[in-house]
């Protein structure tokens, strides 16, 4: 009887700590994220990229800046132009929890070809937010 009196109160104060460490439900935090949906480009030196700040979070925030890493592709497959870690400082852009923003920023570089027949583009965007304006 006292191997089991042992074994429930060893088990029951593991329990009380474990859920004194352990957090009773998760933290709110935005998660926010630019999608690319169209690239553009109308005059040569510059692309027009449309997209949208989408927050998967649950908590509000305001977007300060996102790197871009952008390719771009001729209808036969050709590489026309590509640049990593462009860095885009926004407005404070504020992306409720769950929602999304629509958002177009414009990239300047001298590479950048006129083009106006078929291309493709393959992007990838990491996104800095605060919870905070300002």
């Amino acid at each position: 009887m006292k191997s089991f009196a042992a074994k429930f109160f060893t088990l029951l104060f593991l329990t009380l700590v474990i859920t004194a460490v352990m957090p009773t439900s998760a933290q709110a935090r935005p998660a926010i994220k630019f999608r690319v949906e169209h690239v553009y480009l109308h005059e040569a030196g510059e692309a027009e990229i449309v997209g949208y700040f989408e927050n998967v979070g649950d908590q509000a925030a305001y977007v300060k800046w996102t790197d871009i890493d952008l390719k771009l592709f001729a209808d036969n497959g050709q590489e026309m132009w590509s640049d990593y870690g462009i860095r885009h400082y926004v407005e404070d852009v504020y992306v409720p929890a769950h929602e999304y923003v629509a958002y177009t920023c414009y990239i300047q570089h001298p590479d950048i070809p006129e083009y106006h027949g078929k291309y493709r583009f393959r992007s990838h965007t990491v996104t800095h937010w605060e919870k905070s304006a300002g």
